[in-house]
């Protein structure tokens, strides 16, 4: 039970990324560690370059794919523990 609760709470925080990442697409962020260190150093950041942009896409539609399957697994897991599949 606590493997398909495991691999369902994965498969929400990989689509709730996803959603995130997709939401703000066209908005240039930076993490909060990146942050942190400029507000130190008193620097701007750098701005992002077209790999940087892809790889930003690249893991929106990585959540949207992988997030609905571990939720799936999840489920079948939960569901094949309690005999009900």
């Amino acid at each position: 039970m606590t493997k398909g609760l495991l691999i369902f709470a994965m498969g929400v925080l990989l689509l709730w990324v996803g959603w995130n990442h997709w939401r703000y697409r066209r908005q240039e962020t930076i993490n909060i560690l990146e942050a942190a260190i400029l507000r130190t150093t008193g620097e701007e950041p750098l701005p992002l370059t077209k790999l940087d942009w892809f790889l930003k896409n690249l893991q929106a539609i990585l959540g949207f794919i992988l997030g609905p399957f571990f939720i799936l697994a999840g489920v079948a897991v939960i569901l094949g523990e309690l005999e009900l599949l």
